[in-house]
């Protein structure tokens, strides 16, 4: 893929980066989670960009810390939208496999300067299946238009773009990228799909209803 085309594909995040930020004082705090990690995922790219192309570095580190943070934030979404009202113990139960996980392939399998495959298939399928649940609930719940629901677009984008990661980290584990012309195709259709789901992001993030304003009785 050429060099502008990654780049442009990598810094779609922009997009709904700057789209948060235009909106953020109107938004319903239950989305504070997803914009503040679209934040998080934009100066990841920054970093990842100077480390790479500027200071001839990997950005193996950055990137490692970066997932785990990931992780972490789209948990910590699931329960704003409700997810564990219910399974409360479920929430802390995810957050602290995946810190352990995280810190035993980091520190004990593996080093934190390699990327950290195992801990990425580990929090990309729980994140799939999370959505997937709450989907359902949207599809039972929503009576408008349900591509007006920023909920259900991120949702699914989270499905389109995780399943996807961890086929990818999957390949790596079983050694299916010696081949230099399939890992990089592999990483065309990731780019890509980084793409859409962005354009989506941004799409929702324009979507999300806004505070609700309470006026005292008179």
């Amino acid at each position: 893929m050429d060099f502008t085309l990654v780049l442009t594909t990598s810094f779609s995040v922009l997009i709904p980066s700057i789209v948060g930020w235009v909106r953020f004082k109107r938004i319903h705090p239950t989305f504070y989670p997803f914009v503040f990690l679209i934040w998080l995922g934009l100066l990841n790219e920054i970093l990842s960009t100077v480390l790479i192309h500027a200071l001839h570095k990997s950005n193996a580190i950055n990137s490692n810390i970066y997932v785990l943070l990931e992780g972490l934030f789209l948990l910590w979404q699931f329960e704003k939208w409700g997810n564990f009202t219910e399974k409360r113990k479920f929430f802390f139960m995810y957050f602290f496999l995946f810190i352990a996980v995280w810190l035993v392939e980091n520190f004990y399998i593996s080093r934190i300067t390699y990327f950290s495959s195992y801990f990425r298939i580990i929090y990309s399928g729980v994140i799939c299946l999370m959505s997937v649940n709450y989907l359902n609930s949207i599809i039972v719940k929503e009576h408008r238009n349900i591509l007006l629901n920023s909920s259900f677009l991120i949702c699914g984008s989270f499905i389109i773009y995780y399943a996807y990661k961890v086929m990818v980290e999957a390949f790596w584990i079983y050694g299916l990228n010696n081949s230099s012309q399939f890992r990089i195709s592999v990483y065309n259709i990731l780019d890509y799909i980084n793409l859409l789901t962005n354009c989506i992001f941004a799409i929702a993030i324009a979507w999300i209803p806004g505070k609700q304003k309470f006026s005292l009785p008179s």
